[in-house]
């Protein structure tokens, strides 16, 4: 999994005023959408500009993605004989996916070496999660989709999101047996942080390492809360510097306050030090 890869900004490919905008911000991944958000009479010049951006922030440091039309629709297989010719693309997002979405997806990226993120969006698609996420060495990530699921469950989505709960944790452990990276939902309420706060934070209670945003404005609060502060990683410097003691006595077993502490919790501050370090050579 990509550790710093934790906000992902979706960018509307039918409004070129916004590439350079979102080219600007701190979002750690571009995400250049063909797909919801352009009305079907403006898939072909959108398919245009975003080929044209791509071309132009190739040579950046941001990472770049594409949100693809589904294969099964009128412009999916132009989407990605696009951008399979655009240099510099790092990842393919595709809607709905399902196992052999993923598959033709990978023989329709060729050579290249584009990888492929699987938003997950339906129920099927949540009971099919593994058996997606393992169908190609090309997928990298699975994010949630709960407005799809929300519309097809015929379930009111609420600022708590305890109605998503169960699919986050599907999502997750999938996610996670399948090694690549769990990217929670976006947040709909583009003011108010407060709710991005705490849903970002449930988000990641549950294991998620990533989230997609809608606006710069939400890259602050994302980043703030999947980012280890100074108190975690305080604490983590104290386990590994009591499991480095354990182990210089030969001792198996670690204790730190009377707690016996094991070794995935070693593992895990072993994994805050370093993001830690790397954020702070970040130069975004």
């Amino acid at each position: 999994m990509d550790s710093l890869r934790t906000v992902l900004l979706f960018v509307p490919g039918d409004r070129p005023d916004f590439f350079e905008k979102a080219a600007s911000s701190s979002a750690d991944t571009l995400l250049l959408d063909l797909e919801d958000s352009v009305a079907a009479e403006k898939k072909e010049s959108s398919r245009l500009e975003v080929k044209r951006a791509l071309e132009k922030l190739a040579a950046g440091k941001k990472e770049l993605a594409v949100r693809v039309n589904a294969l099964s629709s009128p412009w999916g297989t132009e989407d990605l004989s696009m951008v399979r010719r655009c240099s510099g693309v790092k990842a393919v997002l595709i809607p709905k996916a399902e196992p052999a979405e993923v598959q033709l997806t990978e023989q329709l990226l060729g050579e290249t070496d584009i990888r492929i993120i699987c938003q997950i969006e339906t129920a099927r698609g949540l009971q099919l999660a593994h058996d997606t996420l393992i169908a190609s060495h090309r997928v990298i990530g699975a994010m949630l989709g709960a407005e799809d699921l929300a519309a097809e469950m015929n379930f009111r989505r609420t600022p708590a999101g305890l109605e998503i709960e169960h699919a986050r944790h599907m999502l997750a452990v999938a996610a996670y047996a399948a090694a690549v990276q769990p990217i929670d939902t976006p947040y709909l309420k583009i003011d108010d942080p407060d709710g991005l706060r705490n849903d970002t934070i449930r988000a990641k209670e549950i294991g998620f390492t990533a989230k997609a945003a809608l606006t710069p404005l939400q890259i602050p609060v994302i980043r703030e809360v999947f980012y280890p502060g100074p108190e975690e990683l305080a604490e983590a410097r104290r386990i590994l510097e009591a499991a480095e003691e354990a182990a210089g006595r030969g001792r198996g077993v670690v204790t730190l306050d009377g707690t016996m502490i094991d070794a995935p919790v070693v593992n895990r501050a072993r994994r805050l030090i370093e993001l830690a370090r790397e954020v702070e050579g970040d130069d975004r």
